[in-house]
């Protein structure tokens, strides 16, 4: 969707607006009730991940959002049952529902089978996740410089059958749904596609899809409105972002301000109906982000109500 089809899409969401209501001093009973997307907004913890849990629940509620993905160890997986209730509530006192863990990088079974467990304890119905092996000329070793003499970082990890072999027989276990993340060009033997992501998952369990992550499918050359449109019974989760268009480095922008067709992007994904979560990722200005948090979130949410009223 270019920007003029989306000025036509606001100008139909105003004019549908003023017919329902012929002027705006009609009763609030009398209104239109407000269409509803299938799917909802929330913010990936990583946004927020230089901020303590209490920071960033506060920030959360400072912006109206109320969905947030799970940063990996932001709660220890073997937290008691109080623990986990207790962190709940904490979320709920700032109107914020956790919703999902991930991405989890896992490269043996302890590591899935620790997140697999925590996640079907919380009450979570799914995971992001990136199953990989290690290079095995960097086996065993720690230090980065020592790492990067052997081979280039896009070469430390693998995409892996043997993980997702054991992905799939947890997803059936404990009844979860799993998101592959894909991770853009310059990974590219880590799922730099979604197709890629996709392809792995072969014709395994129907549980295994993809976290759609918009601003690497783009960086990869290609076009998320058509994965999404091809493949939007696969897509579990969403990572909703804008970019400036870069395959070398991920160049992240505020929602209004990057190269992505958001509008595209959020049409496709009603129009599938796809029912899950898009986390906002804000990958910059990890410090001090608030500001362009709450710009992104707003055009978003902006995108999206103009496309409620949409035809």
């Amino acid at each position: 969707m270019n920007r003029r089809e989306f000025m036509k899409v606001c100008a139909a969401a105003s004019a549908t607006l003023v017919g329902a209501s012929g002027c705006s001093t009609m009763p609030p009973d009398a209104l239109p009730a407000t269409p509803r997307l299938p799917y909802k907004l929330g913010v990936a913890r990583y946004t927020l991940y230089r901020h303590s849990f209490d920071k960033a629940l506060s920030m959360m509620q400072s912006i109206d959002c109320h969905y947030m993905g799970l940063l990996e160890k932001s709660i220890a997986y073997d937290a008691s049952d109080e623990e986990i209730a207790a962190y709940k509530n904490k979320a709920a006192e700032f109107g914020v529902e956790v919703v999902s863990l991930g991405p989890l990088y896992f490269s043996t079974e302890e590591e899935l089978s620790a997140a697999c467990k925590f996640a079907k304890r919380y009450g979570m119905k799914y995971i992001s996740v990136v199953p990989f092996e290690w290079n095995p000329k960097i086996a065993g070793v720690t230090d980065r410089e020592a790492r990067l003499k052997i081979c280039p970082p896009g070469e430390w990890r693998f995409e892996s059958d043997r993980m997702m072999d054991l992905l799939e027989e947890y997803c059936v276990k404990y009844d979860l749904r799993a998101a592959i993340h894909n991770h853009g060009p310059d990974n590219k033997y880590l799922y730099p596609t979604a197709e890629a992501a996709l392809a792995r998952a072969g014709g395994r369990d129907k549980r295994i899809g993809v976290c759609l992550d918009v601003g690497h499918e783009r960086r990869a050359g290609l076009d998320p409105v058509d994965f999404i449109r091809k493949h939007g019974d696969r897509i579990v989760e969403v990572h909703l972002k804008n970019i400036k268009i870069d395959p070398a480095k991920n160049r992240a922008m505020e929602g209004p301000r990057g190269e992505l067709d958001i509008p595209g992007i959020l049409k496709a994904l009603a129009d599938v109906g796809f029912g899950g979560y898009c986390l906002v990722e804000y990958e910059k200005d990890f410090d001090c982000n608030e500001r362009p948090l709450a710009e992104s979130i707003g055009y978003y949410r902006g995108v999206m109500d103009a496309l409620k009223f949409s035809k």
